[in-house]
This record gives C-alpha cells, structure tokens and sequence, in this order.
C-alpha cells in the first residue's frame, strides 16, 4: 500500500515538474516571439503609418492640434521643388551621385582589396590597417579627423600639395568652402571610410570558398586576376549583390557626414535627401514636410529596389537572394 502511495506522489511530482518545464519553455518562446514583434509593430509599423499619415496633415496654430489637409503638403513640396532657388534638386543628385560612388567606387574598391588582401600580397597589412581604422573609429571623430586633415592651416594635404608642387590646385576658399572642391572631397571622405566595413564582409566571404576550387583553377592555368573573376567574384556575388542592393537607401537617408562636413553648403553643393529632411525638422520644426519627403522617397526607393534585384539575378543567376 505504502509503495504506491510512494509511486503515485513519485508520477504527480514527475508530472508537475513536466508541466513546470512546459511553461517555462512557452515563455522561452514566447519571450523570443514578443520581443522581435513588439520592435517590429513599434519602430516598423507604427512609424511608418503615423509617418504616411502625417503626411496629409499640417498642424493648426489656432486649434492646437494636427489638422487633415488632403495633399496640400505634396503640391507644397513640388512647388518648392521647382522654385528658383531650391537646393532640392542639387539635393537629389548629389544623393543619386552618393549612391553611385557606393556601389560603382566603394564596393568594387573594397572588392579589390579584400581579394589582395586573402592573397597576402605585398603591403597586405599596411593597407587592411588602412582600411579598416574608419571602421573602429566613432563617425563623428573620423569626419573631425578629416576635415583637420583638409584643413588650410593645420591640415597636411595643402602642405603636401605644396612639396609636390600642385599648389595651384588649392582652392582659395578651402575645400570645403570652393563649391567646386566641396562636394569632391566629401566624396573622398566617404570612400575612405564605407571601404572598411565592406572589405571585412568581403574578406569573410572570401575566406569561406573552398581551396579546392582554388587548386582547381591553378591546375587549369589561371593567373590570379582571371582568378579573382572566375572564381572569387561568381563565389561572393551574392554578398556583392546584397551590398549593391543596401546600397540603395544611401540615396534617401545620408545626411551625417555633409551634414558634419559642410552642412549642405556651400550654396547647396553638398545638400543631401536626407540632410534636407533633417534640416526641414531641426530649422523649421515641420515634421509634416519631413514625411512628405519620406513618404516620395519610400515610393520611389522600392521600385528602384526591385528592378536592381532583378539585374542583379540576370548577373548572378547561379545564386538566391
């Protein structure tokens, strides 16, 4: 009697120890199920619909509140757009202009690089701790650190210039204050530092193709520039692809470094998309122009997206992405 009253209280706490077990792997779950959703309904989804919707409304000085305004915003900001003057369509090339240098001078740089570097080539090191250096350094002090360097009275490039006998090509106004030079050197400014952080993908990419495709191609005659398009691009083209394709926000959202940089100016050389958005909430405190703008951008970035996937899947047909 006593042995199974001993066996029953042995199944009961088997059994509550099975469902205490149960529980707290539900939670378990359910805790890495809620989190990610939570993030996804309030920075996603919130956002981007109070974003549509605060589009088609302007607030109201004398009732206090955001009022419905139809698409009073989006015939303001066309109108703006083609008024004399406006730094708008200097914004929107310079930005398509950002986009272009990250995709056809960035990527294919960093490309190159990672690709000598995983060959060990001469001065391999010197030039991954080149590379990587922007990487590690906080944004804000690297843009310093720049613009010291280009500086006309501390800086070493005018100095450098100098020993080399290229003075004439110093601006007067500095180069961040010539409208021609401005918008060069942040471009330089930008390759210097988006190069980094691509050759450390690349290189992980790189490092993953097997050595026997490698050996392969030795034995099949290959030097090692028809190596790096036969064997290493096709391998990594869909981190390529990937990277191409993230590249596409650039167009939208870059606004730090011009705005650390220059500004904008001068005169607009170096306005952005997103440095106008920044500026139309930081100056203005329109928060309804910024998501007309952001609205526009979202509607013109996802075909862009689109299409760019489809070139991308004609050039590398072999890969998913």
């Amino acid at each position: 009697m006593r042995s199974r009253i001993c066996e029953a209280a042995i199944t009961n706490d088997i059994a509550k120890e099975k469902r205490r077990l149960a529980w707290k792997r539900r939670l378990f779950i359910a805790s890495f199920i809620t989190v990610p959703l939570l993030h996804f309904l309030i920075f996603t989804f919130y956002v981007n619909v109070d974003t549509f919707a605060l589009s088609f409304q302007k607030f109201s000085n004398s009732e206090g509140r955001y009022v419905f305004v139809k698409f009073l915003n989006y015939e303001e900001f066309f109108k703006s757009f083609s008024s004399p003057g406006s730094v708008m369509g200097k914004a929107i090339v310079n930005s398509v202009l950002f986009f272009v240098v990250n995709d056809f001078v960035i990527l294919p740089l960093a490309f190159v690089s990672a690709f000598f570097m995983y060959k060990k080539m001469p001065l391999a090191g010197m030039f991954r701790v080149l590379f990587f250096l922007p990487s590690i350094i906080s944004t804000v002090v690297l843009t310093m650190l720049f613009s010291f360097m280009f500086d006309s009275r501390i800086g070493i490039v005018d100095p450098f210039l100098r020993l080399i006998g290229l003075e004439r090509v110093i601006p007067i106004l500095g180069w961040f204050g010539d409208v021609k030079t401005a918008m060069p050197t942040v471009l330089i400014y930008c390759v210097w530092a988006g190069v980094g952080s691509n050759v450390i993908l690349i290189s992980g990419a790189m490092s993953r193709i097997p050595t026997e495709m490698i050996e392969a191609g030795r034995l099949d005659g290959l030097g090692i520039f028809r190596e790096m398009f036969v064997i290493t691009l096709p391998l990594t083209g869909s981190l390529m692809a990937t990277l191409m394709m993230m590249g596409v926000p650039v167009i939208f959202t870059l606004f730090l470094q011009p705005m650390l940089l220059t500004n904008g100016g001068p005169d607009g050389a170096t306005y952005t998309i997103g440095l106008y958005i920044v500026n139309a909430i930081r100056t203005e405190g329109s928060l309804t122009t910024g998501a007309t703008i952001g609205v526009i951008c979202a509607a013109v970035g996802t075909p862009i997206v689109v299409l760019l996937r489809k070139l991308v899947e004609k050039v590398f047909p072999a890969y998913e992405y």
